[in-house]
């Protein structure tokens, strides 16, 4: 029996499509195995002709991570069997150390920021530090996990560590290590029996909670203050999310949830090899009504940046602050056959509700005008790293004092807060807060427009850049200048007797190229 004309067409089509689909997959794996082929090729060319014999461990694991450097990724990276103790150590949420995120940068590494109450945030790091060495090791082309093994160790013990701050001055900090235990729910004011005060204003019932990381206690901790502060007649609340370097998705999943109403988008995950997958908010609202101000700054990364968007975006608080740090990719660790180590992998995107992509994805010197969250309208504050500096003093100062002995505050106002606490930015949020509960509108208490943002963010960014140029020439300077003051015997020599002697100084390398001049 003879198959209908269609039929027929259907299956000439299919099998037309197949043909296809060889043809793309032999190319493809043919494209593959050529470049396998050069890889094969070059080791087997070095192992045999190369002048000594190369660690072929260590080129083969050289070779994986030229592979990660091509993404131009920090957060992807290859784990050796050595190094993967030092990260399930870093991983597991307890351990002893300075208390600090760090991260790759500009091929050295950075502190994303200390954590609130840590020994690094004691001894003076701050957010944005450059470690330029730890105990005299210079961490330029070192990994993360080297410096967590040098910056973890025994309960009491010392390490030092040089940084860069943001302004460019060098400091040479030591840090006494201990174990981390970290409290992520926090007030400003503590009562005599050393319990926070979650109440900025008796008077009109205003709220401040400030969350220092998202762990899986951070969750029922800020839901029992919340719940608290609602049965005494919260009227407002402000969410400080200031250097707070973020943590798990689901604690920031279930902390929007607390604050937002049923339906609402909270973050979406996307990624090449990834369902998406939408986050939204639940009917289990906690807080669905009350004015909130949440603060976040430029240290403000991962989960903060997930509740700072997803409240902003939704029109649920005003955002207070400067833009958010951009970290907003997804990683996770695959290991690998054979006890090969591991691979951490960037296999998704963080989303906002408004579908914002929240990751940085080019470096500070390169312009980029999407990435982070930006503050709302009106609401841009910034700060110095010199003022971020001071505050961070204050806030140390302070804290040690209550600690020792409590202290009473009458009033806590927007001017004391400035004057005291040297915080415009938490003066900003509770400017936000009276003027909201006098007039039911937010008023401006900052600068405005995305423009002047970028512009703002790329004038820094230069002006640091500019400094650290100044710095290098100094040294440079300095350097000449001693050569020009303590000249050489063979430089006394070659003019000695002749004050037009000309001398060819170049040096000429067995190739007949002059070698490069050192870079600054």
């Amino acid at each position: 029996m003879k198959r209908p004309i269609a039929g027929r067409l259907i299956l000439i089509a299919l099998a037309a499509a197949l043909l296809l689909f060889l043809a793309d997959t032999r190319a493809l794996q043919s494209s593959v195995w050529d470049h396998l082929g050069l890889l094969v090729d070059v080791r087997h060319q070095l192992v045999h002709e190369y002048v000594v014999e190369p660690n072929q461990q260590t080129m083969i694991e050289e070779a994986v991570r030229g592979m990660i450097r091509s993404l131009d990724d920090p957060h992807t990276t290859y784990l050796s069997e050595e190094d993967l103790p030092g990260f399930e150590k870093n991983m597991t949420g307890r351990f002893t150390g300075i208390g600090a995120m760090i991260e790759p940068f500009e091929n050295r590494l950075r502190i994303v920021t200390p954590l609130e109450d840590s020994p690094a945030w004691k001894a003076g790091v701050l957010a944005g530090d450059v470690i330029l060495d730890i105990e005299g090791q210079t961490t330029e082309g070192m990994k993360p996990e080297q410096a967590v093994d040098l910056l973890t160790g025994e309960a009491d013990t010392q390490v030092t560590i040089r940084v860069r701050h943001e302004m460019g001055e060098e400091q040479q900090i030591s840090i006494t290590r201990s174990v981390i235990e970290i409290n992520t729910v926090r007030g400003l004011i503590r009562d005599p029996d050393q319990h926070y005060n979650y109440l900025l204003d008796d008077v009109r019932r205003i709220g401040y909670v400030r969350i220092t990381q998202f762990n899986a206690q951070t969750v029922p901790d800020v839901e029992q203050v919340l719940t608290e502060l609602r049965d005494a007649g919260l009227r407002a609340l402000i969410l400080d999310l200031r250097f707070d370097p973020g943590g798990l998705l689901d604690a920031a999943v279930a902390i929007s949830d607390m604050f937002l109403e049923a339906d609402r988008g909270i973050v979406t995950i996307k990624g090449r090899a990834v369902p998406e997958t939408a986050h939204t908010a639940t009917e289990n609202t906690l807080l669905p009504k009350i004015p909130i101000v949440v603060l976040a700054n430029g240290a403000s990364a991962s989960a903060a940046e997930i509740v700072t968007g997803a409240l902003a975006d939704n029109e649920r608080a005003l955002f207070v602050g400067t833009r958010t740090f951009g970290k907003g990719s997804v990683q996770t660790v695959k290991r690998l056959e054979n006890h090969q180590g591991a691979l951490k992998i960037t296999n998704a995107y963080y989303y906002l509700p408004s579908g914002r992509n929240i990751h940085r994805h080019l470096p500070e010197n390169e312009e980029e005008e999407l990435w982070g969250v930006d503050p709302s309208p009106g609401a841009w504050v910034a700060m110095s790293p010199t003022e971020i500096g001071q505050m961070i003093r204050v806030r140390r100062e302070r804290d040690r004092v209550q600690r020792s002995n409590g202290t009473a505050v009458d009033e806590i106002s927007p001017e004391w807060i400035e004057q005291e606490l040297k915080d415009p930015q938490l003066a900003a949020a509770l400017r936000a807060i009276h003027g909201m509960l006098e007039t039911g509108q937010w008023p401006q208490v900052g600068d405005s427009g995305v423009e002047e943002l970028i512009k703002i963010q790329k004038r820094q960014s230069l002006q640091r850049r500019r400094d650290l140029l100044h710095k290098s020439l100094e040294k440079i300077d300095e350097e000449l200048q001693k050569l020009t003051e303590a000249p050489s015997d063979a430089d006394a020599d070659t003019h000695e007797g002749s004050d037009t002697a000309e001398v060819d100084t170049t040096t000429i390398d067995s190739t007949g190229a002059a070698p490069e001049a050192p870079d600054p």
